[in-house]
């Protein structure tokens, strides 16, 4: 039987307390982006595409300051950690666009398609912002 101590037990709290806030700070994200590409497209008569990348500009700004001081608490940012969340956010638009291109191209159904980017990309984006975009060098993350 696995003894649960109670270093292991905070180490669970502070993931499970990181993966909440994220998911807060993925949602607000995810809110402004639509509403300003909503607002651009009608009020400022951009093209859908160029309204889109406006809102994903504006929610990546969010998002990083979001996950920089709510989520992962990081008391000394540095650029490398900009640098990092702005690599993770292109991969995350990259993976999410090749998955809705690849399970949409032969009819597949976009609701489905968007529940399965919906579940896999925030996912994935969590953990690598955990342990690579937000990590402090020289600093070991005990698994949860």
């Amino acid at each position: 039987m696995r003894s649960v101590t109670r270093a292991s037990r905070w180490h669970r709290s502070v993931w499970l307390g990181q993966l909440g806030r994220f998911a807060i700070v993925g949602m607000a994200a995810t809110l402004i982006h639509v509403a300003v590409a909503l607002l651009t497209t009608y009020q400022f008569a951009l093209s859908p595409l160029q309204a889109n990348l406006a809102g994903f500009i504006v929610a990546i700004a969010l998002s990083f300051q979001g996950h920089l001081r709510v989520t992962f608490q990081v008391k000394a940012p540095q650029q490398y950690h900009l640098y990092r969340f702005v690599v993770l956010s292109l991969a995350s638009l990259a993976i999410s666009s090749l998955i809705t291109a690849v399970g949409t191209r032969n009819g597949g159904d976009m609701r489905q398609v968007m529940a399965f980017v919906a579940l896999i990309v925030p996912a994935a984006s969590f953990f690598v912002a955990r342990l690579w975009v937000f990590a402090i060098p020289g600093v070991t993350v005990p698994a949860p």
